[in-house]
């Protein structure tokens, strides 16, 4: 049994060292791929989720009447916070600096060794948060979960 990260070039070797092995994925990095999505899919619903509060009056209210919580929406002034987040502000201010400097979108895009795509979608935001919120058009896999989730 061979316990690997899961980069391809520790599974070809694996296989080549030990064809008959059995390989699997470390803890650690299955925890840290699954940090990482849940980052991501968090801060792409962070306008989604809601947070329940109650009032003293309303919750004198809700115990006599026995109705539910009222919701309110997130501050639309949060910030998005963590790892994600501040590679976010670092490549959104990046981008704009060397954007300042004159220096085009393919230039930059050569230079930090990106994406054409991805510099131009750091270079159209016109704050850092346009990057981690607000991107998802389509339909979502936890549109089916939102009013249990909210």
């Amino acid at each position: 049994m061979i316990c690997r990260d899961r980069a391809s070039a520790y599974a070809e070797g694996a296989a080549l060292g030990a064809p008959d092995a059995l390989q699997v994925a470390d803890r650690f990095h299955l925890w840290q791929n699954l940090g990482q999505e849940v980052e991501k899919c968090v801060a792409a619903h962070r306008d989604q989720l809601r947070v329940l509060t109650l009032q003293p009056e309303e919750e004198d209210a809700t115990i006599s009447t026995g109705s539910t919580r009222q919701e309110t929406s997130l501050p639309a002034d949060a910030l998005p916070t963590g790892c994600r987040a501040e590679r976010m502000r670092a490549h959104h201010a990046l981008v704009h600096g060397l954007l300042n400097e004159g220096v085009g979108l393919r230039a930059i895009a050569r230079h930090l060794g990106w994406g054409r795509h991805t510099v131009q979608r750091f270079a159209r935001a016109a704050r850092w948060q346009d990057t981690v919120t607000g991107r998802r058009t389509r339909p979502s896999r936890l549109d089916v979960h939102r009013p249990y989730l909210q």
